[in-house]
């Protein structure tokens, strides 16, 4: 009877390890890697993939390209990522855009607007895109248009606030995606 207990007495022991060693297995917080980096503005823009998650509405195209912007004018980055903003920022304009503003133009020309920012100390501090309520569409010979307003709060030199408007024209192009056409600096609408 005794060696009958000390066996039962065994195999309980022997569950209760295994049980045991189950359940931390199982249950135990398991940090990932992808965890443990922080992602950066930058990256996160550089590695969206437009071609499978475009922004759905003309105020989200904007949004994001204000994101783009943001990085472009305020990150520290390399020439490889210089030239991947640039490709995501040219993946959101429409062709008439892209055939009067060629790769190279747009690249030495954005690089001269930073440029300029840096000399007079210049910083985006916040972009803003209007409400969905006021983007306003329209329809012209059958094509689809959309006009978005964003607006800039930036910091010149240590003292100074600045704030730019800028009006986007937006087309819908055949596969339903807004492109940005057109854009130019405006004065903000009275929000009464």
């Amino acid at each position: 009877m005794k060696k009958y207990i000390k066996t039962v007495i065994m195999a309980i022991l022997v569950i209760a390890v295994i049980v045991g060693c189950y359940y931390q297995m199982t249950h135990r917080k398991t940090v990932a890697a992808e965890d443990t980096v922080e992602v950066t503005q930058l990256q996160k823009v550089i590695s969206r993939q437009l071609d499978s998650s475009y922004p759905p509405t003309p105020r989200e195209v904007i949004k994001f390209y204000n994101l783009i912007i943001e990085c472009a004018y305020g990150d520290e980055y390399d020439t490889g990522q210089f030239e991947k903003l640039t490709t995501q920022a040219r993946k959101l304009m429409d062709e008439e855009l892209l055939e009067n503003n060629p790769t190279d133009t747009y690249k030495s020309q954005l690089l001269q607007e930073i440029a300029s920012y840096k000399d007079d100390s210049r910083k985006i501090l916040q972009t803003r895109v209007c409400n969905s309520d006021e983007v306003r569409y329209r329809e012209v010979k059958g094509q689809k248009y959309a006009y978005v307003q964003a607006v800039y709060f930036m910091k010149q030199g240590s003292k100074e606030f600045l704030k730019t408007c800028q009006d986007y024209l937006l087309r819908q192009d055949q596969d339903k995606k807004w492109k940005i056409v057109a854009c130019h600096l405006s004065q903000e609408e009275d929000e009464s």
